[in-house]
C-alpha cells in the first residue's frame, strides 16, 4: 500500500535560478530578531524573478544563524544592477529554492500568488560558466487535468492542477501548464489521486511596446501596450508513481492536510477581518469572537 505514516512527507520541491542580480531589498523584523530579504534576478531581457527569504539572527541555542549571515552578506557585499549598473552587477545562482504561495485576504477575498523562496544564494566567480535559467523540479499530488483556454478558445495545452506537500504536513494548491507536446500524455496518464514528478521552466516575462499613431495634424500619439506572461511550464515528467510505492502520497493523509488548510484559511480570514475592524475606528463593526464552526470539505472539492 501507499505510505501509511500519519505525517505527510514533504514533496521534492527544487527551484534552480541563475541570472544577474537586478535589485536587493530587505527589512528588519520589528522585534529586531531577524530580517526579510527580496532579490530580483534577471535571467533574460524583460524576464526577472523575485526570490524571498527570512531568517532569525540566532538559532535556538543562541549561536549565529548561517542563513541570516548569508543574507547580510548579500545586502552588504553583492552588487546589483540597481545600485552598481549592469556591467558591475554580480551573477548569482540558486540551487535549492522552493515553490510556495503568498496568501492573504483582502476585503474578505483570498488572494494567492506563486512565491519563490530560498535560504542560500551563491555568487559566481568571474571564471565560472554562466547559464541563465529559471527551472523547477517538483512532486505533485494530482487533483485533475483540464484544457487550457484563452478567451474561450482551447490552446492545445493543458493545466495540471494539484497539491504540493510542504514542510510540517502542510499542502498548497498549485497549477502548472503543460506544453502541447506533453499534453496528451498528461491527459492520458496523470489521473486524479496519483503522485507525479514534473519539471520545466518558470516564466515571468513583462515587456512594454510603444507604437505611434500618426496624426493628420498636430502631434502623433504614442500608445503603450504591456505584454505579461507568467506561468510554470511543464516541459517533461515521469510516469506516475505506483500506488504501492512508499513515495506515493497517501490520499487520506492529503485529505487530512486539506482539512487543516481550510481551518488555517478560516483563521487567516478572521484575522484579516479583525485587523480591518480595528482600523475602522468609531462606528466600525465589532470583532466576531464566536468560535468558528468546524470546517467541512465536500467530496467534490477533493482530488480523489
Amino acid at each position: 500500500m501507499a505510505e501509511n505514516k500519519t505525517v505527510l512527507r514533504e514533496a521534492s520541491n527544487v527551484v534552480t535560478l541563475e541570472g544577474t542580480l537586478a535589485e536587493v531589498r530587505h527589512t528588519e523584523w520589528k522585534n529586531g530578531n531577524g530580517l526579510n530579504i527580496e532579490l530580483d534576478i534577471e535571467v533574460a531581457p524583460n524576464e526577472v524573478h523575485t526570490v524571498k527569504g527570512f531568517s532569525k539572527y540566532k538559532k535556538a541555542d543562541g549561536t549565529d544563524n548561517a542563513i541570516a549571515k548569508g543574507y547580510q552578506t548579500i545586502i552588504s557585499d553583492y552588487k546589483s544592477i540597481a545600485e552598481h549598473g549592469r556591467d558591475q552587477a554580480d551573477k548569482v545562482r540558486i540551487t535549492q529554492g522552493k515553490i510556495g504561495l503568498n496568501e492573504y485576504y483582502s476585503q474578505g477575498i483570498l488572494k494567492a500568488y506563486p512565491q519563490l523562496t530560498t535560504n542560500f544564494v551563491n555568487r559566481l566567480d568571474a571564471n565560472e560558466e554562466f547559464n541563465p535559467k529559471a527551472e523547477f523540479d517538483v512532486e505533485l499530488f494530482v487533483k485533475n487535468v483540464t484544457e487550457e483556454k484563452v478567451k474561450g478558445e482551447e490552446t492545445g495545452r493543458v493545466n495540471l492542477n494539484g497539491y504540493i506537500p510542504l514542510y510540517g504536513g502542510k499542502v498548497i494548491p498549485f497549477t502548472f501548464v503543460v506544453t502541447k507536446e506533453g499534453s496528451q500524455y498528461v491527459e492520458n496518464n496523470y489521473e486524479k489521486g496519483s503522485t507525479v514528478n514534473v519539471f520545466g521552466k518558470i516564466i515571468n516575462y513583462k515587456e512594454q511596446k510603444v507604437t505611434t499613431k500618426t496624426a493628420a495634424f498636430g502631434e502623433d500619439k504614442k500608445e503603450i501596450t504591456s505584454i505579461t506572461k507568467r506561468e510554470y511550464l511543464v516541459t517533461g515528467g515521469n510516469d506516475p508513481y505506483d500506488e504501492d510505492s512508499k513515495n506515493a502520497f497517501n490520499p487520506e493523509i492529503i485529505k487530512k492536510a486539506l482539512t487543516e488548510r481550510e481551518t488555517y484559511l478560516e483563521g487567516l480570514k478572521n484575522e484579516s477581518s479583525n485587523e480591518n475592524n480595528k482600523k475602522s475606528g468609531f462606528g466600525g463593526s465589532a470583532p466576531n469572537n464566536k468560535p468558528s464552526k468546524p470546517v467541512e470539505i465536500s467530496d467534490d472539492d477533493l482530488p480523489f
